[in-house]
């Protein structure tokens, strides 16, 4: 095995995000029977989001050594995210196949490389965990990694966003699950992730439990919070063409995580985060329309204009 750096010496750097996960390929096919290729990844897609949006952005991975290794590398520099990779022979890079019909996307997943993730890879890029303001991890690698992981950070202080890819995983059916939740600073999961994480039908309740910490997106219907006090409903952004909804979730994640480095309140990233991702699901694949931070501003202040002409 051999790492990826980035040509750099960790212990040197200091990130606003470090984004821990893995990577992938989409192969993408549409209704009228074209086909595309793009990059994806859950870690792949909130680190693109994130450094477009102007945060310091790094990404712990393992990558497999196939035809894939070296694009995949160049497409997250090329996005400004620095790349801390183990990169092996034990297993080929995930891919992913994304059928999209009327804009929303099924995944089929195919995945090798995601589950020979370790503690090894934590404690070999560990300088960099430590120099980043906050870190970010999807729950998709075995759990005995994110709870390795988790609790790594938490005993260094650092500030965990998860997002629970795998949610049946962290169900707090386990009173462990219920520890290590406790233990993550913000959780972004979608309603289906909610119920199966927290055991529960009720959507306001649960986020009620969890004030400031667990954001729940609800697709068409906007998205749902608590600020300790009061249960706020975000509507969703309006968009009349909905291109390609891949990368949606992961869009948001990022930026709310860049807003929150830049010094936001919880509900200024998180409703910069909404605009962020209705922004992306105007385009084609995962990252290619998830906006820099110039875009982003035009494109809120399009709504608003158009909201006021209405």
């Amino acid at each position: 095995m051999k790492k990826f750096g980035g040509g750099k010496k960790s212990q040197h750097l200091n990130y606003d995000i470090c984004v821990i996960g893995g990577c992938s390929i989409d192969l993408t096919y549409y209704e009228d029977g074209s086909e595309e290729t793009f990059f994806g990844g859950k870690a792949s897609n909130q680190a693109v989001a994130s450094a477009r949006s102007g945060a310091k952005t790094c990404i712990i991975t393992k990558l497999g050594k196939d035809e894939y290794c070296q694009p995949i590398i160049e497409n997250l520099k090329n996005n400004g995210v620095d790349v801390f990779a183990t990169i092996t022979s034990l297993a080929k890079n995930d891919v992913s196949k994304i059928y999209i019909k009327n804009g929303d996307n099924t995944i089929e997943r195919h995945s090798e490389m995601i589950k020979k993730f370790d503690k090894k890879l934590i404690d070999k890029y560990k300088d960099v965990i430590l120099s980043s303001k906050f870190i970010v991890i999807q729950n998709k690698a075995p759990h005995s990694f994110t709870k390795y992981l988790v609790e790594f950070c938490n005993e260094h202080g650092k500030q965990i966003v998860l997002t629970p890819s795998n949610p049946s995983q962290l169900s707090i059916k386990d009173s462990d699950n219920l520890k290590l939740i406790n233990k993550i600073s913000y959780i972004c999961a979608n309603e289906k992730e909610t119920k199966i994480v927290f055991n529960s039908e009720n959507i306001e309740e649960i986020v009620k439990s969890y004030p400031n910490k667990l954001i729940t997106t609800l697709g068409a219907k906007g998205l749902i919070y608590s600020d300790g006090n009061k249960i706020i409903k975000l509507p969703a952004i309006k968009i009349k063409n909905v291109i390609d909804t891949t990368g949606a979730g992961d869009t948001f994640c990022g930026n709310f995580v860049a807003n929150l480095v830049k010094g936001d309140t919880i509900h200024n990233a998180i409703a910069k985060a909404q605009y962020a991702s209705a922004y992306k699901i105007q385009f084609k694949s995962a990252q290619a329309g998830m906006p820099t931070k110039q875009e982003l501003e035009k494109f809120v202040r399009g709504c608003h204009e158009n909201r006021a002409k209405i």
